[in-house]
């Protein structure tokens, strides 16, 4: 039926089995896989996927591994890392979506950590365009204040208390998202805590971050504490020659009062925000 989620398993580039939603359109005009953000199961994008398949695009979304329907462990013995979704989950989300759509243009969209390991995908030159929402770097000291110190409180109290505690970082008071396992909470901290963020780590001579040459469009919010102007012009220096259009939209222009780092995936901005966000997916789907 159109529109309606199918449970599909996909391959991560190492064999891993991570659950994955798949959602069709009637009059497929491309296919697109929804790269989430940090702790954000795979059912908050499932409205926006709904708009996908109603706009003719197929939409396959999935948790990480250590995430939601991929968890494979508990949170504490759990051995996954942030990396390995950019290095192995993505581009096998990717991959699986190619071999179930060859006939299509194939393009990412991914929020947050989603956008930024685009260049860590082998196979991202199989995807037409990407669309990057709420992305930057995620250094504390270029948020805006004073969610940079309630950040660093988690990166520097909470996480490594619950981490000694419990074996894992659990929902809580400083961070709403899903448990995450250690390894991804470590390296996550390491990035966040340096200005060059996750690039000593990720940027070596196996890295597609140079290699990306498809266009680009980078959506971010005036009112986002995470993804400030100079947080995501750093992000978009690390993807020198990809053809880059940037949009930054002020609640005021979407007709609400907040939109921050989450809300472009509320289904209030379907015609403000998701229909020019798919009209720029549907211009280089021809």
């Amino acid at each position: 039926m159109n529109g309606e989620p199918v449970a599909v398993a996909v391959g991560a580039r190492d064999g891993r089995a991570l659950g994955g939603l798949y959602l069709e359109a009637r009059a497929p005009r491309g296919a697109l896989v929804v790269n989430g953000a940090t702790g954000f199961r795979r059912e908050f994008y499932l409205k926006f996927a709904r708009y996908c398949a109603q706009r003719g695009f197929h939409a396959l979304l999935y948790d990480y591994r250590g995430m939601g329907a991929s968890r494979g462990a508990p949170p504490a013995q759990e051995s996954a890392r942030m990396s390995d979704w950019g290095r192995l989950d993505m581009p096998g989300a990717l991959a699986w979506l190619e071999a179930r759509c060859p006939r299509l243009p194939l393009f990412t969209l991914g929020h947050s950590v989603g956008g930024q390991l685009i260049g860590c995908m082998d196979n991202q030159a199989a995807a037409r365009a990407h669309v990057m929402v709420a992305t930057s770097i995620g250094y504390w000291r270029g948020q805006r204040l004073p969610f940079r110190y309630l950040a660093l409180a988690f990166w520097k109290g909470y996480g490594p208390l619950e981490l000694r505690l419990r074996g894992y970082v659990p929902r809580g008071v400083l961070w709403r998202g899903e448990a995450l396992p250690p390894n991804v909470f470590l390296e996550w901290r390491k990035w966040c805590l340096r200005p060059e963020h996750f690039a000593p780590d990720l940027l070596g001579e196996t890295s597609q971050f140079a290699a990306v040459r498809a266009p680009l469009l980078s959506l971010s919010f005036s009112d986002d504490p995470i993804a400030t102007p100079q947080a995501v012009a750093a992000l978009l220096a690390l993807y020198p020659n990809a053809q880059v259009e940037r949009r930054t939209t002020t609640p005021a222009e979407a007709g609400v009062r907040t939109i921050g780092h989450h809300g472009f995936f509320s289904e209030r901005h379907r015609e403000t925000l998701w229909g020019p966000a798919l009209d720029w997916l549907e211009a280089r789907s021809a």
